[in-house]
């Protein structure tokens, strides 16, 4: 089968998304798809799978986060054009403004969607999504945890199945020596990714190391920030990690970097959002803190180096996201969309 996988955001600047459509080409390919993805970028991209760019994109702030989209009709008009032919497009993020909202609202080809992005929408930006939504055409939609699929209940775009991210699983790890290592990943300098709260924590937790991996450091007192890594080189530093701090206020969709650290034998010790909840809430592996409260995070970080879990038990919890199990469920939504109805509509939901 042939696939389009649209990704809205720029690849010059690594997240969530891409990482995941990108893992999802890889798989895809292994099992002897053609998976092509489209994205905005002008940077290159080595990701052993074809990838088109549509050029630059214009940062937007959203959700507390920067959004880099591409805007420009002629970038719309190239993606277009582009679809022709294959046998699927999978849009991701579809009421994105710019090349995914294209992409979603005209698409010549059979539709799935995976929807994204959990947060509160104000009654303007409601309103505009609920307009944006009555234009995609049928469809399989899908979103990624239950605060995307609410989300999407509430500005009316129908009920997606849930299907979460996945990684490619490493194998399994092994129990770790030495000095314990607490690490932070993520965009330092992005007020809801908490990161304050993980400099204050390593002021009052001695007995460890503490360490950042992300974009923005700044020099904080006690913490030995590394800056943005390879995927590579990210799991290395999470194979010799103890404790992985999640310590994010709020806009979050799914669980990803607590995905990353289990699945590399590592406990995690996270703020109490319903998305992180939905990833694993084992209190052998994962212990959870009141949002923005540093001296439970403190209690639970110290808690954790006191009485290490079990390596494999962690990867164990991560196991069912990877690939293996995740992307035989992305498959069967390719199969729907391609299968026609008795109305002669493609998909799971239509436009009202």
């Amino acid at each position: 089968m042939r696939i389009a996988l649209v990704v809205p955001y720029s690849l010059d600047v690594p997240g969530g998304v891409a990482t995941h459509v990108l893992g999802l080409a890889r798989w895809l390919q292994g099992r002897g798809h053609e998976p092509w993805v489209f994205a905005p970028g002008v940077g290159r991209v080595d990701a052993a799978v074809p990838v088109t760019l549509l050029g630059a994109a214009v940062a937007l702030p959203f959700n507390g986060s920067v959004a880099r989209l591409a805007l420009r009709p002629s970038q719309s008009r190239a993606l277009l054009a582009g679809l022709t032919g294959f046998d699927v497009a999978h849009v991701h993020e579809p009421l994105t403004p710019g090349v995914g909202f294209a992409a979603a609202s005209r698409c010549p080809v059979p539709l799935v969607v995976t929807h994204h992005a959990a947060f509160t929408p104000r009654t303007p930006v409601t309103q505009l999504l609920r307009r944006r939504a009555l234009r995609l055409p049928n469809r399989v939609s899908l979103a990624v945890s239950p605060s995307a699929a609410a989300l999407v209940n509430t500005i009316g775009a129908g009920e997606p199945r849930i299907v979460p991210n996945a990684i490619e699983l490493p194998t399994p790890p092994e129990a770790r020596t030495g000095r314990p290592r607490v690490v932070f990943v993520g965009r330092l300098t992005e007020r809801r990714k908490g990161y304050e709260a993980f400099v204050e924590a390593a002021g009052l937790v001695p007995e460890a190391d503490f360490i950042a991996v992300g974009p923005g450091g700044s020099g904080a007192p006690k913490v030995t920030e590394l800056g943005r890594l390879t995927d590579e080189a990210l799991g290395e530093v999470l194979a010799g990690a103890a404790v992985l701090v999640a310590p994010n206020l709020f806009g979050e969709s799914f669980g990803m970097v607590l995905v990353e650290a289990l699945a590399r034998g590592v406990a995690v010790v996270a703020s109490d959002l319903p998305a992180f909840r939905a990833v694993a809430s084992d209190a052998d592996v994962v212990g959870f803190f009141p949002v923005g409260d540093v001296s439970a995070a403190v209690a639970r970080i110290r808690e954790r180096l006191a009485q290490p879990c079990d390596p494999f038990a962690a990867w164990r919890l991560a196991r069912r996201f990877s690939w293996d199990v995740v992307g035989p469920h992305i498959e069967d939504a390719y199969q729907r969309a391609t299968l026609p109805v008795p109305d002669g509509g493609p998909a799971d939901t239509k436009p009202r």
